[in-house]
């Protein structure tokens, strides 16, 4: 019996003036935030019938990163230059701004509520004391730039793609690398994401993704992706499924069970006509949100369904 999606793009958020690089979602307050070149960072409400944003901030600089702190009401930007901003995402005010990489920053992650790491086009991966906005620690993982980074929270592990082609990985306690998968591409590595406790994918300048049991770093599985560079990957463990975005301008769904591809949506499916950069999945309302170079914002309903009865699953 197969499984097949229905996605239907519900609605559209425009306003960025320049390319949307990183959105995060406020579960608690349903609020999405996204930025992008323009240094703005906009708060939207997707499930209201509203779709203005409101700008929290002008950064006057290039925004790559985000990461957002829902317990602290704290949000976290990464700029071109290698400043972190701090902003109060309740009272939309920025706390501080604090510098210590030389090179774009280029994702953010938080390990807890005190503890962020943030890794730089200038190869280095750095430790942030949250609640004093202070770099702590760092180490520099390669001479190349480090493009992406996930938090194992079973393992207490720093998942980090860099643009020498390898994946490091890092104990958070002792700081230092635990093991690097060496060539895990065949060009820079985008992106990373835990499909399950035992499952890392990666996704590249190469077009591919590949999953890897994060026991023994052995690679798992191959797939052909997309055309040209694979930005982001979501999962959606509700749907046994992950998402992909890339420069090729489309978004895909993907079985986690077989991984076959379940829909590609792209310009002519109510996509982008740009590259897609960024991926923000809603579980509680069964909605993909997507933005990319052309400025836009769009959202999706996502449901499966079977080829027997047609009826998607509960």
């Amino acid at each position: 019996m197969g499984v097949f999606a229905n996605i239907t793009k519900i609605k559209d958020f425009s306003g960025h003036r320049s390319a949307i690089y990183s959105m995060k979602y406020d579960h608690q307050k349903q609020v999405l935030y996204s930025a992008g070149g323009d240094g703005w960072i906009v708060k939207w409400h997707p499930l209201s019938d509203n779709p203005d944003g409101i700008l929290t901030r002008n950064t006057t600089s290039k925004i790559f990163s985000l990461a957002l702190n829902e317990s602290k009401s704290l949000l976290v930007a990464g700029d071109m230059d290698g400043h972190l901003f701090w902003l109060d995402s309740a009272e939309n005010k920025i706390i501080k701004r604090s510098a210590f990489h030389k090179g774009s920053i280029l994702d953010l992650v938080f390990a807890n509520d005190d503890i962020l790491y943030s890794v730089s086009n200038d190869g280095y991966l750095c430790r942030w004391n949250v609640n004093e906005m202070v770099p702590e620690l760092s180490l520099r993982l390669s001479t190349q730039g480090l493009r992406c980074i996930k938090y194992d929270q079973a393992r207490d592990l720093l998942y980090i793609g860099a643009s020498d082609n390898n994946i490091y990985v890092v104990d958070i306690y002792n700081f230092k690398i635990q093991h690097v998968i060496t060539q895990a591409h065949g060009n820079s590595v985008f992106c990373i994401e835990m499909l399950d406790n035992l499952t890392m994918i990666s996704g590249g300048r190469d077009a591919v993704c590949h999953l890897w049991d994060v026991t023994e770093y052995s690679k798992k599985e191959t797939v052909e992706a997309h055309w040209f560079t694979i930005n982001k990957i979501v999962a959606i463990p509700e749907l046994s499924a992950f998402a992909t975005a890339s420069r090729d301008k489309t978004w895909r769904l993907w079985s986690t069970d077989d991984f076959e591809l379940l829909k590609s949506i792209d310009v002519q499916k109510g996509g982008h006509i740009n590259s897609v950069n960024a991926l923000v999945w809603i579980p509680e309302a069964g909605l993909m949100v997507s933005a990319g170079d052309d400025r836009l914002i769009r959202m999706f309903k996502v449901e499966l369904a079977t080829h027997k009865d047609g009826i998607a699953p509960s």
